[in-house]
């Protein structure tokens, strides 16, 4: 036996889940590429940022991982035999 909600859901008009969407399936597409488009931009400009403050900062980054080795190797925990 269904329940009502059930009865409504299944019947000629059903329940939509979620909102209508306003734009015609060309729109749909059209945004979607340009969405992919913005976000194949932001992904270059994040990975050229990352390069750059990898070259700018490198000694500074080794001066730390230096200074965390030489940390790590005074622990017990991590005695390299």
């Amino acid at each position: 036996m269904a329940t009502e909600f059930e009865k409504l859901a299944t019947g000629p008009n059903g329940i939509r889940r979620g909102r209508v969407s306003r734009l015609s399936a060309e729109q749909k597409a059209k945004k979607a590429e340009e969405t992919k488009a913005r976000n194949r931009l932001r992904n270059e400009a994040r990975r050229r940022a990352h390069i750059v403050l990898q070259h700018r900062y490198r000694t500074e980054f080794e001066q730390l991982l230096n200074d965390e080795f030489k940390n790590l190797s005074k622990d017990s925990r991590y005695k390299i035999s």
